[in-house]
């Protein structure tokens, strides 16, 4: 039997559990990838997703049925990733963000570095400019859906990831430079 989003969303909502487990079921992989990759390190991501997933469940009733629920939810989740580092600033140490490769930067100067040193420049930069740097290069998101995300302008979201990759490249050369 294959049962809607909305029959799911709305069994949700009246907090059956066998809806809610058919929506953590349908979706966990596809949000959890969306906390990996907005945050610093796996066990935060672990964290970020059972925050985010308790959070889902009381916030459905304000998803409006306009547009992808699957996309409403990968905003929720990455809005609960900036608020866990937002509210945690500074209290946890910057480790492995994600092991995607940024789209955009030459192959070649990517050759000189191992995994961790990617992973070094890509922490360098600030959490909003790395995650719109994903959303766009990774995701694969509109200008329009970053905006939406972030709540910014998408001149200001343009602006922002052109930064953000300005930044990368200054950050490799200079790694290139002295090795750290």
């Amino acid at each position: 039997m294959d049962i809607s989003d909305r029959e799911i969303i709305e069994g949700c909502i009246r907090k059956e559990g066998k809806y809610q487990r058919m929506l953590y079921d349908k979706y966990a992989d596809v949000l959890f990838g969306v906390c990996r990759k907005n945050s610093r390190s796996k066990e935060d991501a672990e964290d970020i997703f059972q925050d985010a997933f308790i959070k889902l469940y009381s916030s459905l009733e304000k998803y409006s049925y306009l547009g992808s629920f699957e996309g409403w939810m990968k905003k929720f989740f990455m809005r609960c990733a900036w608020n866990y580092y937002r509210d945690k600033k500074d209290k946890y140490p910057k480790t492995e963000i994600m092991e995607n490769i940024v789209p955009g930067v030459e192959n070649t100067v990517l050759d000189e570095f191992s995994n961790q040193q990617l992973i070094a420049c890509l922490q360098q930069l600030a959490d909003k400019e790395r995650s719109i740097l994903v959303m766009s290069e990774i995701e694969g998101m509109s200008w329009n859906e970053i905006a939406q995300t972030v709540n910014l302008e998408i001149p200001t979201v343009r602006s922002v990831c052109s930064r953000a990759k300005k930044k990368l490249l200054n950050i490799f050369a200079e790694f290139d430079k002295t090795g750290k």
